[in-house]
């Protein structure tokens, strides 16, 4: 199981109500050394996760008992960020853009190939798990990183702008840090897809794109109260033809 060797195991919540399309999952999560709890509706993923913790939760949409799409707003709106994987037939931009919005990590549609199921899968993970040793003096945790009218509170994933909480994704805010920890460093898209996404794949340019301009856009609205001028001056600015950078007020 060459895949699993750098890999620390992980518990997987499943809840996928095909069976045909579970056990084909749950074969492949195996392969890479993890371990699955497989449940099929909403209502039983809300007792399973409550009974014990894992460390990804793969959910498919359209379930019999509703969307589990609403499994990751609950968990989001409770705080708990446990990774969150979707697998859906639903793969228009639109309903992508509804589960990023959701606070989920990925969204794969169906069909997919298993060596994409399994990078997916393998990101996420590698992602969580202390969030890269590869470069620890760009993302070195602290307690609270204060920016004048903005502060990030990596601890309790928490981002403030004037005393209003802004609330983030999962996504959002690992952005958010990684560029924070580097005031003023302008970051490739290719290496935000390395250091945020933990990928290499360059299709996924419109993901880092929509994903900075989602959080500008979060970030202007709690700024209600400053001047025109104010305003114009965004924590995160475009260099052109070079990428993005965290840029702090003056």
């Amino acid at each position: 199981m060459e895949n699993n060797l750098n890999a620390q195991s992980a518990k997987i919540l499943l809840v996928e109500d095909d069976n045909d399309l579970a056990e084909l999952i749950q074969m492949h999560i195996k392969f890479q050394g993890h371990q699955t709890v497989r449940v099929t509706s909403c209502r039983q993923a809300h007792i399973t996760y409550q009974d014990e913790p894992f460390d990804l939760l793969v959910l498919d949409r359209g379930l019999p008992d509703g969307d589990g799409l609403d499994i990751c707003h609950q968990l989001r709106q409770n705080n708990d960020w446990v990774p969150v994987l979707v697998l859906t037939a639903r793969g228009s931009e639109l309903e992508k853009v509804e589960g990023l919005e959701a606070g989920v990590d990925d969204y794969i549609a169906k069909p997919f190939s298993v060596l994409e199921f399994q990078a997916r899968v393998r990101n996420i993970l590698r992602r969580n798990q202390s969030n890269s040793t590869d470069i620890p003096e760009l993302i070195e945790p602290k307690s609270t990183m204060d920016f004048g009218c903005l502060t990030i509170t990596p601890e309790l994933h928490q981002v403030s702008l004037n005393h209003e909480d802004v609330p983030l994704t999962a996504t959002e805010f690992t952005l958010l840090q990684f560029l924070a920890n580097r005031p003023g460093r302008v970051f490739s898209k290719d290496e935000l897809l390395e250091h945020v996404w933990n990928t290499n794949h360059t299709g996924y340019y419109h993901t880092v794109c929509s994903t900075i301009n989602r959080l500008r856009t979060k970030l202007s609205e709690s700024e209600k109260e400053l001047s025109e001028s104010e305003k114009d001056t965004q924590f995160i600015q475009t260099v052109w033809g070079v990428g993005y950078k965290f840029q702090p007020r003056v």
